[in-house]
């Protein structure tokens, strides 16, 4: 595949960014680590003290991302420079929102199907809607939560990552997402009862399919917006919804949206992405088919999403 080829401005500011996020990342989990919390099975809920330490945690990428960027481009113009700002008309973002949402549930049934015929899951009905209400108000109320992250990942981090190939640096990128996730799945945090040598590997493997995913969706709408749809569908409807719908205990490795049954699939949703990928490049003329530039508009109008071109 042909590498992608970005403005060298674009990568100034990745390791201000990655230190900044990753140290900010284990400073909020240390109340949970002196108060000796973590996780050892899928029962436990979770302390206010452990949400509050989350919410912190999901605040530090874009709050960098930003305070990097503002620093040299102004508050109002790191917002677009991030992506916040709407890249298209409202009609196809609400479009592309919509589809967004519906990602993670497509991909998460599909694992589901393929952990219930390994024996690990075990469906009893199907949601109604008591159960669906509570979780759609939930999701409004967290929307800022996965500003607070994608922002960071998909506004400052995605950019700065495609001048090392378009494949190859979504695959990193979801690779750090999940290795930035460490702190608190060393606590059980998403799989409970589970050795860390274990839930850490799995945890980086299922944010690089599953990230590669979202920052695509990223990339064909111009802006975070539907990425961080793709992202709160993952969190507050697929997750949830997997353990509701079933007749016993869920073992979050062995099945829902974050396990290795759900491997196959998004390995093949990635492959489909490299793929596309591939045709649409080589139809472009010689000559464009190296990369399509930040700020540049694509074949179907949407805009590319644009690094800071400000040393960071």
């Amino acid at each position: 595949m042909k590498r992608t080829t970005t403005p060298r401005s674009s990568r100034p500011g990745l390791v201000p960014f990655m230190a900044i996020s990753f140290v900010g990342a284990w400073i909020t989990m240390i109340p949970l680590w002196l108060d000796g919390l973590r996780r050892t099975s899928a029962t436990q809920g979770t302390p206010r003290l452990a949400a509050l330490c989350m919410i912190l945690m999901m605040l530090v990428p874009a709050l960098t991302a930003f305070g990097l960027t503002a620093r040299r481009r102004g508050p109002r113009e790191a917002l677009r420079v991030l992506g916040l700002a709407r890249a298209t008309p409202w009609r196809h973002e609400i479009h592309s929102v919509a589809i967004a949402l519906t990602i993670p549930l497509g991909l998460t049934a599909v694992g589901l199907a393929v952990a219930t015929l390994a024996g690990w899951y075990t469906p009893a009905h199907l949601p109604g809607l008591a159960t669906i209400t509570p979780l759609g108000l939930s999701a409004l109320v967290s929307v800022p939560l996965y500003f607070g992250e994608e922002l960071g990942w998909q506004g400052y981090l995605l950019p700065r990552l495609l001048s090392r190939g378009r494949t190859r640096g979504l695959l990193i990128g979801g690779a750090i997402w999940g290795a930035w996730h460490a702190p608190m799945t060393a606590l059980g945090g998403s799989y409970p009862g589970h050795p860390v040598l274990l839930g850490i590997p799995v945890a980086v493997v299922t944010a690089m399919l599953l990230g590669t995913v979202i920052a695509t969706v990223r990339l064909s709408t111009g802006s975070v917006w539907a990425a961080v749809a793709a992202h709160l569908s993952l969190n507050e409807f697929a997750l949830p919804l997997t353990r509701d719908i079933s007749g016993h205990l869920v073992d979050p490795l062995l099945a829902g949206p974050l396990s290795i049954s759900t491997w196959p699939a998004s390995a093949l949703a990635v492959l489909g992405i490299w793929l596309t990928h591939r045709r649409r490049a080589g139809h472009r003329a010689p000559g464009a088919g190296a990369a399509i530039k930040f700020g540049e508009k694509t074949a179907s109008g949407v805009r590319s999403p644009s690094p800071d071109r400000g040393q960071d």
